[in-house]
C-alpha cells in the first residue's frame, strides 16, 4: 500500500468524536481532514458531527454538507442499492 494511502487511512480511523489529537497534528493534517465542500477541519475538537466518506472519490465531508447534498439529489432504493435519478 502506498504511503500516501497509508496516511490517509490513519486520519480516517482518528475522525472519531471519541478520538482528540494535538493541536500541531490538527493543522498539520487539516486538507486531509477537512470537509471537501465547506473547508470545516474535522479534527478539531469542536467538531461533533459525523463524517462521510464518497465511496467513489474518497473525499470526505462533514455532516452538514453531506446532508446538504444529499437534499439535492432524489433517488431510487433498488435491490439495497441507491441509484440517482
Amino acid at each position: 500500500m502506498p504511503e500516501n494511502e497509508i496516511k490517509r487511512e490513519k486520519i480516517r480511523n482518528l475522525l472519531t468524536p471519541d478520538v482528540q489529537v494535538c493541536g500541531g497534528c490538527r493543522e498539520k493534517y487539516r486538507e486531509e481532514a477537512s470537509c471537501k465542500s465547506c473547508g470545516k477541519n474535522m479534527l478539531e475538537p469542536t467538531y461533533k458531527g459525523m463524517v462521510y466518506e464518497c465511496p467513489l472519490c474518497g473525499n470526505l465531508y462533514c455532516e452538514d454538507c453531506w446532508k446538504k447534498m444529499e437534499g439535492e439529489v432524489h433517488t431510487v432504493e433498488k435491490e439495497g442499492k441507491l441509484f440517482g435519478r
